[in-house]
């Protein structure tokens, strides 16, 4: 079954089917605008002589690079275009620039941990000591040359004097970025233009990281395959899930669970409906009185449209019985549509 975007049914629909999904339960991948940010990203750790790209993975706020890890946390509802239009609307939004400059300091980061820069003699006489407690507070000089500002114009006010990890990562993201020009701006802030030219010098001259490092720790902690809660309930919007369609695919998902049988010996339970939809046109019209063929066809494409959002699969050899659950299910839910109309 090819689904139409510009369906506004199947626009509908699949609003409902990412609503009532676990966070944990999604299959998530970078697309769309998250894709085209961290092909971006590559493209200019490449363009710096820099092979290393950090391992990026999907969980909870707040971004982050796990500490002393090349582990870098993007909340998952970016994604996609799907979950980011949700978060927009009912929680946060982040354009694609933002996306990209946040991206480019947790690199700075990853970079950091995964080179073990911070133990060098200059990185310290340049950022301070790395071993210096992390303040949830901190305070600033707003006034100061010392430190470029880069998130500090994404709700991050000063985020380099907050310490010298941040300070290097800040330093980092505004030398790779190709919009930065960096050596104009920031040509009259004297200790804020040393620690570019360092980092130029680490990166550009010495080519640092032009391979990849010995032994690099990773770890994924608070994945979003921890987040029990569905994408409703995160968004806390439980309010916009269509109690009818949410038992539906409920009682979609009980006829049709997860099997451990090899993908290859299974069928879509979309194209099983589709297939099967004249005998049970039928059996509903010949079952329930006075049901409306038009109301039963139109009903049946709705179990279809939320078999193929929710990508539910059959055993052939349990065609029989699923016919049947069908049958059964569907009658009771014909049933409640006649009584609401009446």
């Amino acid at each position: 079954m090819v689904l139409s975007k510009k369906n506004p049914k199947v626009r509908a629909l699949s609003f409902q089917a990412i609503l009532n999904t676990r966070v944990c339960d999604l299959e998530l991948r970078p697309e769309d605008a998250l894709r085209e940010c961290l092909i971006q990203l590559r493209h200019e750790l490449v363009q710096k002589h820099i092979e290393f790209f950090p391992h990026f993975y999907f969980g909870e706020e707040p971004w982050g690079c796990i500490d002393q890890t090349a582990s870098v946390e993007v909340p998952f509802y970016l994604a996609n275009n799907k979950l980011r239009r949700i978060a927009e609307k009912y929680y946060l939004t982040y354009s694609k620039e933002e996306i990209m400059m946040i991206l480019r300091h947790e690199t700075g980061h990853a970079l950091n941990y995964a080179y073990k820069l911070w133990t060098r003699n200059d990185w310290k006489r340049l950022f301070g000591k790395f071993r210096k407690p992390y303040p949830n507070i901190y305070y600033f000089n707003n006034q100061s040359k010392d430190f470029v500002r880069y998130l500090h114009y994404v709700g991050h006010p000063h985020y380099a004097q907050k310490h010298p990890d941040e300070d290097f990562a800040e330093t980092f993201a505004v030398w790779l970025d190709p919009a930065s020009k960096w050596r104009w701006n920031y040509r009259k802030w004297d200790n804020a233009f040393k620690k570019l030219q360092y980092v130029e010098i680490l990166f550009g001259k010495d080519k640092i990281a032009g391979r990849r490092p010995l032994k690099v720790r990773y770890n994924e902690r608070d994945n979003y395959k921890t987040i029990d809660a569905t994408v409703a309930e995160y968004f806390e919007i439980e309010k916009k899930v269509d109690p009818r369609v949410k038992e539906y695919t409920e009682d979609l998902k009980e006829i049709f669970p997860d099997v451990s049988t090899k993908a290859r010996m299974l069928i879509r339970a979309d194209l099983f409906i589709q297939h099967y939809a004249k005998y049970l046109e039928e059996e509903l019209v010949t079952w329930i009185a006075k049901a409306d063929r038009r109301d039963v066809q139109t009903y049946l494409r709705e179990l279809q449209t939320l078999c193929a959002l929710n990508n539910l699969h059959v055993h052939p050899d349990q065609a029989t019985e699923k016919l049947v659950e069908i049958v059964i299910v569907s009658t009771y839910h014909l049933l409640e549509r006649l009584k609401k109309i009446k």
